[in-house]
């Protein structure tokens, strides 16, 4: 069957030209907030009161005809994609608007970012909006029966799972939540959805620490995708290790002593824009900036001699909008920077971590920004963030943080001590030990 897609938002004619254009596609394509639009609800015989109506609350519903004289259209499958990403009273649009719908599938991953909450200026998700349905309904519903007639029998390669370190890792963060009253099995937290457990994106040495911590180490890696992930040449030759089989590093940059300091206005549009929920101050990060950007221009110049040159996509992201904006700046005034990628250009983008949900790169460098003789990591505490944070990366993650800012939260204490068990920690002095 040829499946014709739709987009709500495109349909400028009547309604009557909009009925017949619903009727002929087989899946309509919409957001949960254009599951209200009044071209659909009338194509399912619901009309919605002219704005001119002194009732503007009432709605009709008790209609036998669409607009083109036919039987109201009937919607009986609801699938919502990135549905933890949406707030709750948005996913019951679509689901109740047309009284028509039977089954739902929701697809998304309630260890990932919750629904965006401008209200909630914590960014941890504190607010009762943050709770997406499905994350309410993985947390109450039965644990669901799984019927497999074809198992997925491909080979998986669990080195780095089996690993002692990444165990104790797992163990470390359980203990200390637990100990805190908090909860991080993920078989007792989502008991009542389906974990696609085979991921087929990240090298085994990237999956590994976020399938033991998040996961409850359900999530695997086909071996096939050991070879297809290998860590790139030029950041293997710049930080090398002994083995040289992993593909993770932590770049331990010290020193930073970054303080809080309120946002402007114009920083915090800045950062919804981007589609990340901050903090109410932001904070950046210079010396690790420095570093970050030192280290990217090494590899680009390592690719000049490299007789395979990396040819991948590279993402540099962070949780803060400060050091977004201060690492593009530095970007763009970097005048060697301009050089080498004219002479040779990759694709590079720096964004937040929020904006890379759902999104994928080769490599990752990533910035944690947080500094400080008092351990305050803020809202890198929350460990969705984290796990979206450490899962982006296809073949290469360089992690740039404080190690004695950054231990003072059991997630980031496990995530080093995973990263020390590896012997991948790399200590340098600010302001650069690249060039």
């Amino acid at each position: 069957m040829v499946i014709s897609f739709l987009t709500l938002r495109k349909l400028q004619a009547c309604n009557i030209a909009a009925t017949k254009a619903l009727r002929e596609a087989d899946v309509i394509v919409c957001t949960s907030i254009g599951a209200a639009d009044s071209k659909l609800l009338a194509a399912c015989g619901i009309i919605l009161p002219d704005n001119n109506e002194a009732d503007n609350t009432r709605i009709e519903t008790e209609i036998t005809l669409a607009p083109d004289g036919l039987p109201p259209l009937q919607f009986p499958f609801v699938i919502t994609d990135e549905a933890c990403q949406s707030v709750e009273p948005a996913s019951l649009i679509p689901i109740f608007a047309f009284n028509s719908c039977k089954s739902v599938v929701m697809l998304g991953d309630p260890c990932q970012l919750p629904p965006t909450v401008i209200s909630d200026t914590s960014g941890t998700g504190r607010s009762r909006l943050s709770v997406s349905l499905m994350s309410r309904l993985a947390a109450n519903l039965p644990q669901p029966v799984i019927v497999t007639a074809m198992p997925d029998k491909s080979p998986r390669d669990e080195n780095y799972l089996n690993l002692k370190v990444t165990k104790q890792s797992a163990s470390l963060v359980k203990l200390k939540v637990q100990n805190e009253g908090g909860n991080v099995s993920y078989k007792k937290q989502y008991s009542g959805s389906i974990l696609l457990s085979v991921q087929y994106r990240m090298h085994p040495s990237i999956c590994a620490f976020a399938s033991a911590v998040f996961y409850d180490s359900m999530l695997s890696t086909p071996t096939v995708v050991t070879d297809q992930r290998s860590i790139p040449f030029e950041l293997n030759s710049l930080l090398t290790l002994q083995d040289g089989s992993g593909s993770v590093r932590f770049i331990d940059v010290q020193g930073g002593n970054n303080e809080h300091k309120e946002s402007s206005t114009r920083e915090m549009l800045m950062s919804q824009q981007e589609g990340s929920v901050f903090e109410n101050s932001s904070i950046s990060n210079e010396a690790e900036a420095v570093q970050l950007i030192s280290f990217l221009k090494q590899l680009l110049k390592m690719r000049e001699d490299s007789p395979a040159p990396f040819t991948g996509s590279i993402g540099v992201i962070t949780p803060y909008t400060a050091q977004v904006v201060l690492l593009k700046s530095m970007i763009a005034s970097d005048q060697e920077f301009r050089q080498l990628m004219m002479k040779n250009p990759l694709s590079i983008e720096v964004n937040s971590v929020d904006a890379y949900q759902g999104r994928e790169r080769d490599i990752i460098l990533f910035s944690a920004v947080r500094s400080n003789p008092k351990g305050n990591v803020g809202f890198l505490s929350d460990w969705r963030r984290m796990n979206v944070a450490l899962t982006r990366a296809k073949s290469g993650l360089v992690v740039f943080g404080d190690s004695n800012t950054l231990v003072h939260d059991p997630h980031w204490e496990a995530f080093v001590k995973y990263c020390d068990g590896l012997e991948c920690v790399f200590d340098v002095a600010p302001p650069s030990a690249f060039e």
